[in-house]
């Protein structure tokens, strides 16, 4: 293990993430998600009037309405604390296995990639195509450069992975997100996927951890009854988790 490179990585990996964060205020802005937050609330406040004023018509008691709950946007302790210390962290474990090679510059892109999408699926419930398109574009480009990986197999891990997630999504009734059916494919494009050998199956394993260990907390949280099965429970962060431990396992030992 290089010290120095791997302490120099953790600092340009937290110098990183919080740049993740300023991007995030950036796109609340682009996407102008309080304004349609805003516009929301206006229709739910109108339709709990309506609801009491025909309650009262009716002689009946309005029904207590359940509050309105409102995101947060701009800075909070995602951006500023989070985004660092997930950059700090990813840069510094792949760098203790890794010297400053193209490899290591590629693996820094996708820790990028991926801190970023925890962020904003953490706070928003949202992973944004302007990130998941150019990402999985870029990654199956980078397919033919990249050790352990081909074009054939990232594009192969794109589309399997992104198709059985969008299946998932239709006969589920929306059980899981469109934005999770993107990630699954950029998932596939990064780890890649060969039919033709059980040794290339990096993409299934990323995306079947991601998906246990985002059940695993999803109940621990309805048996501690932090969450209910009416709260949604983002499962973009435990998918990238995933992806970053198959590639974290797949780096040579040095």
């Amino acid at each position: 293990m290089n010290i120095a490179f791997t302490l120099a990585s953790g600092a340009a990996g937290a110098v990183v993430g919080l740049g993740t964060g300023w991007l995030n205020v950036v796109l609340e802005r682009v996407e102008k998600l309080r304004q349609e937050e805003d516009e929301e609330r206006a229709e739910y406040e109108a339709e709990v009037v309506k609801e009491a004023d025909a309650a009262r018509e009716r002689g009946e008691q309005p029904e207590a309405a359940a509050p309105w709950l409102p995101e947060k946007y701009g800075w909070t302790w995602l951006e500023w604390g989070l985004g660092p210390v997930l950059g700090a962290l990813a840069f510094g474990l792949f760098a203790g296995r890794q010297t400053l090679t193209w490899s290591a510059l590629e693996t820094f892109l996708w820790m990028a990639v991926f801190v970023q999408i925890v962020l904003f699926d953490l706070k928003h419930r949202l992973i944004l195509d302007k990130i998941t398109y150019p990402a999985i574009v870029v990654a199956v480009g980078l397919s033919a450069v990249t050790p352990g990986l081909s074009f054939t197999r990232s594009l192969t891990g794109a589309l399997v992975i992104g198709g059985f997630f969008l299946l998932f999504h239709l006969i589920s009734r929306r059980g899981i997100g469109l934005g999770d059916a993107k990630l699954g494919a950029l998932i596939g494009a990064v780890t890649g996927l060969g039919l033709d050998s059980p040794g290339h199956l990096e993409a299934i394993y990323a995306v079947t951890g991601g998906v246990f260990l985002g059940g695993a907390v999803a109940l621990l949280l309805l048996v501690t009854r932090v969450r209910s099965l009416k709260d949604p429970i983002p499962y973009g962060p435990f998918l990238c988790a995933g992806a970053v431990l198959v590639l974290f396992q797949s780096l040579p030992l040095t």
